[in-house]
């Protein structure tokens, strides 16, 4: 429920001012990314991108401009997808390799086999799954393409960080739910 600001712009109990509340509720708060998982996460989409790169022809680029490079979408897909609602083919690309990226930093930190399902229609509407077994890691749903195409290079690493970070606090829980119950108490 929103707080409720005051005659005075202030919100009431917590001293805060108007013109403060109103940053407050228009601004999502981000929270510090963990440079490790960035790092991870960039060197995991190189991997990825290395490997559609038949030629090698961007080999010897450093890791975020071979991104900018290979991943990025320019202004000009960007336009061509808010024109006329159909998503640019780099667009539709962008989709499955950051979410194999995202799987493959999450193996890496747990161990277990983590598989990613990604797909985008035409028109941009899909889905992007992140699984274990049985067991849902992250399911972000595409409207529009949103939030993708990424055309800057830090919006997709902290969109595939805090990605990561949820998809792990969620194994976390679950291994915590097993350890009390076994296994079997949650098996369908």
């Amino acid at each position: 429920m929103e707080p409720v600001v005051n005659d005075n712009g202030v919100m009431k109990n917590t001293g805060i001012t108007g013109a403060s509340a109103a940053r407050l509720r228009s601004r999502k708060v981000h929270r510090e990314l963990n440079p490790e998982t960035a790092d991870a996460l960039v060197r995991r989409l190189c991997h990825l991108l290395d490997a559609g790169d038949y030629f090698g022809r961007s080999s010897s680029l450093p890791p975020l401009e071979k991104i900018g490079k290979l991943f990025l979408a320019t202004d000009e897909d960007q336009n061509q997808s808010e024109f006329n609602c159909a998503v640019s083919p780099k667009v539709r690309r962008q989709v499955p390799l950051l979410f194999q990226a995202m799987a493959g930093v999450m193996e890496e930190r747990t161990g277990l086999m983590i598989q990613s399902t990604a797909e985008i229609n035409g028109e941009g509407f899909g889905r992007g799954l992140l699984y274990s077994g049985r067991i849902i890691l992250l399911l972000r749903s595409l409207r529009a393409g949103f939030p993708f195409p990424f055309i800057s290079g830090e919006k997709m690493i902290r969109y595939g960080v805090e990605g990561i970070e949820e998809g792990l606090d969620v194994l976390k829980k679950y291994e915590e739910i097993t350890s009390q119950h076994g296994l079997l108490s949650l098996e369908g």
